[in-house]
């Protein structure tokens, strides 16, 4: 995957404001784990109820959602996504990863 700049639209917490304005998150996916699970490193930390990071571990929110599509162009994909409370090690696994976060965001992932 290249380290192209996407950004996440934040629909819930509908209140939440960042360096990058209203509602958005700016940043890079480090890593496609699966289909189902991709880490993506914000360009700033974040606090969400005393769990602060840098890095979301994401999920599509509908089945028929593949991160792999991402690459191939597809516009944008709905998400949750559970901040990191661990450091990140590129050699963690899809549950290590599930397990270690936090339940943060729901939005949409798309190319910047």
């Amino acid at each position: 995957m290249s380290k192209n700049n996407y950004y996440i639209s934040v629909g819930e917490p509908w209140d939440f404001n960042s360096p990058d304005g209203e509602n958005i998150i700016r940043g890079i996916i480090l890593k496609i784990i699966s289909a189902t699970c991709l880490v993506f490193r914000t360009n700033y930390h974040l606090d969400f109820e005393g769990v602060k990071g840098d890095k979301l571990i994401l999920s599509p929110r509908h089945v028929e959602n593949n991160f792999y599509d991402l690459d191939k162009g597809s516009s944008l994909i709905t998400v949750n996504g559970g901040l990191l409370f661990k450091d990140y090690d590129d050699n963690l696994s899809e549950e290590e990863l599930r397990n270690n976060s936090k339940f943060a965001i729901i939005g949409s992932i798309q190319k910047d």
